[in-house]
């Protein structure tokens, strides 16, 4: 599916109550640097420490709500970085672990737009959180973790951003690691600016990567999501998204946010 401009309420109020996907209002005056040194961290909500596209007031409460967490759920997140959702879990009682190979290092946006991923930065914030979020400073599939160890993956806005070979690695990593029953929540941009819509193959964030030939890279079933609104499959209908746009969500890149959730068979 692709999220709506008009959000359900339940959306409405959670990013409300954890601030997603900017911040609490308070943080709106400050750089994350200042407030990732402020003495009091928390009062910001735990979404104000990573740049976000405007896409994820839809993303976050979307997977939050099909994820369905629960005290004790496993919970694993691909390229979490110092997003909210790692948080926000642990918060509701997961055990969550974030698998980031650029948790060691600063992440730059672009020149003078600059941050810190790093383990005392995650440190910092789980204390101010009350939370115990674990790290893993590698790629997905290169984590040395236990097969069937999670019972929810979250893939954020992450498969966009590399090529579809390294994308089918990650699902295929996902699905190893998922208990049997579990699901992969995933969210992947659509560039309006990019094929079918535009005339760009690639833009500075990303492709408009085949959604099918990722999902068949794997065995898992398609829980939730609408084929017509996934590019790649067969069912996909260019013009209806476009005839649709008054009434989707379209990020400033400008995108729009696919979301589906696969379940691991078994």
């Amino acid at each position: 599916m692709i999220g709506r401009r008009q959000l359900p309420a339940e959306y409405v109020q959670w990013n409300e109550r954890w601030g997603a996907p900017f911040g609490h209002p308070c943080a709106q005056q400050y750089g994350i640097g200042y407030r990732l040194r402020d003495p009091d961290v928390a009062r910001f909500g735990p979404f104000a420490f990573q740049v976000n596209a405007s896409t994820r007031q839809f993303e976050y409460p979307w997977a939050y709500f099909t994820a369905r967490p629960a005290r004790g759920m496993r919970v694993l997140e691909v390229g979490g970085g110092l997003s909210g959702l790692q948080f926000v879990m642990a918060l509701e009682g997961c055990d969550v672990t974030n698998v980031d190979p650029s948790s060691s290092e600063g992440w730059s946006l672009m020149p003078g737009m600059s941050w810190s991923l790093s383990l005392d930065n995650i440190r910092m914030l789980n204390t101010a959180f009350g939370t115990d979020v674990h790290i893993v400073e590698e790629r997905i599939q290169n984590a040395e973790l236990p097969d069937g160890s999670f019972d929810r993956v979250f893939c954020m806005s992450v498969l966009e951003h590399v090529d579809v070979e390294e994308g089918k690695s990650v699902l295929r990593a996902a699905e190893r690691l998922l208990a049997p029953g579990g699901l992969c929540l995933v969210t992947v941009d659509l560039f309006l600016d990019l094929r079918p819509f535009g005339v760009l193959d690639r833009n500075f964030w990303g492709t408009n990567v085949d959604v099918h030939e990722l999902v068949r890279a794997v065995d898992m079933e398609l829980v939730c999501g609408d084929r017509s609104e996934l590019f790649g499959f067969p069912e996909f209908d260019e013009q209806r998204v476009v005839d649709l746009l008054p009434e989707l969500l379209i990020g400033h890149y400008p995108a729009l946010s696919q979301a589906f959730a696969l379940r691991r068979r078994g």
